[in-house]
């Protein structure tokens, strides 16, 4: 299995706890094993949180299989693939390689029913020379689109990872999340939906969001940090339905997300 080596606090089974969130009809009754290859470690407690919120009637596995493990989890040893959308860009390049030229191809679905493949929108104003990437397949990092709307850098965006994923289209199985413009955006939304900025039409247009998890009166600031993220988890997870109402990227990853699990069977 590419980057995926399970240990345990990176692989989850959660059941239904009553919160907040949208059935869908899964049809196995196994649980839905979901894998995740998502930029950094609070990330993956971000998408933890948010699983939890949609899939309140469905028990689920998760695996984070980019950032590996000793990365994604604190141990001293890096990753090979590395973290951000570097990593994200390696490990899709390797999983396509494993696949026989596309993800779709490779054991990362052999062994999952749903692949997330998250990638901040800020990426779009990336290069592929500013994150040392001198064996990209094309040069289709074009930069980031007049926003709002958001999704008009997203598209392009994701249409870029599907490239490195070697992947024409999408799969039925593989859900892309593209938190505009990052995925700190979608937490001050979530630990704060009325704050005056999160309330403005251009949200999800601001170069940094994250500015304001500080911005906050003394004892309301927020890190990022696993720890810090991993306290505030419920909250982000009783924030979603609001979030993803809200905001388009997130309520585009919420519905693409149902779509996905009802497709497996």
């Amino acid at each position: 299995m590419i980057g995926c080596v399970p240990g345990p606090n990176e692989v989850g089974r959660f059941r239904d706890s009553g919160r907040r969130g949208t059935w869908a009809a899964y049809p196995m009754s196994d649980p839905l094993r979901v894998a995740a290859a998502v930029e950094g470690p609070t990330d993956v407690i971000v998408l933890k949180a948010v699983l939890e919120a949609v899939l309140t009637d469905i028990e689920f596995e998760f695996h984070t299989v980019q950032p590996e493990r000793s990365v994604a989890f604190g141990a001293t040893t890096r990753a090979t693939t590395g973290v951000g959308w570097v990593g994200i860009y390696r490990w899709s390049r390797q999983a396509a390689d494993k696949g026989g030229g596309s993800v779709s191809g490779s054991a990362v679905f052999a062994h999952h029913d749903v692949l997330v493949v998250q990638i901040d929108a800020d990426v779009a104003t990336k290069t592929y020379a500013s994150g040392s990437v001198t064996d990209a397949p094309r040069e289709d990092l074009r930069g980031r689109r007049p926003c709002p709307p958001a999704r008009d850098t997203t598209d392009a965006l994701r249409a870029v990872v599907l490239n490195w994923l070697g992947e024409v289209s999408s799969p039925p199985n593989l859900v892309m999340c593209t938190p505009s413009m990052n995925m700190e955006a979608w937490v001050v939304a979530s630990l704060w939906p009325d704050d005056p900025l999160v309330r403005q039409s251009d949200w999800e247009c601001r170069a940094d969001p994250g500015a304001q998890l500080k911005a906050r009166p003394r004892h309301g600031s927020v890190r990022k940090s696993r720890a810090a993220y991993e306290e505030r988890r419920q909250q982000i997870s009783d924030g979603w339905p609001t979030v993803a109402a809200n905001l388009t990227e997130a309520g585009r990853f919420h519905g693409e997300l149902l779509a996905a699990i009802n497709a497996v069977g």
